[in-house]
């Protein structure tokens, strides 16, 4: 009886080994299946927004690009015409920009 009961015990436990190799074969799968699917979209939606290497020429130039210099120019003038604009509106105003 007693050799009977240690077969069916050593059976049993090579099943459940068996059992737990397959199953972390099948998650080691179905991770793998779920990175591919990933790794497609990712691809995907990639390739829709970002433009970049060879087929560069091909962009069309964006209208609201911004000019810096001109942005820059445009800033300088502003702030020449509105410190004389301020300087020559109010007699008491301080050359060193002090706040009254």
């Amino acid at each position: 009886m007693d050799s009977d009961e240690e077969i069916k015990n050593s059976t049993d436990e090579v099943l459940e080994i068996n059992k737990e190799k397959r199953d972390f074969k099948i998650e080691l799968f179905l991770i793998f299946i779920l990175g591919a699917l990933l790794g497609i979209t990712v691809k995907t939606e990639a390739a829709k927004r970002i433009t970049i290497g060879f087929n560069d020429y091909k962009i069309n130039a964006a209208v609201d690009s911004y000019n810096v210099s001109e942005i820059k120019k445009k800033l300088v003038e502003e702030s020449t015409s509105a410190s004389s604009d301020d300087q020559a509106g109010d007699p008491s105003a301080q050359s060193a920009g002090a706040c009254h």
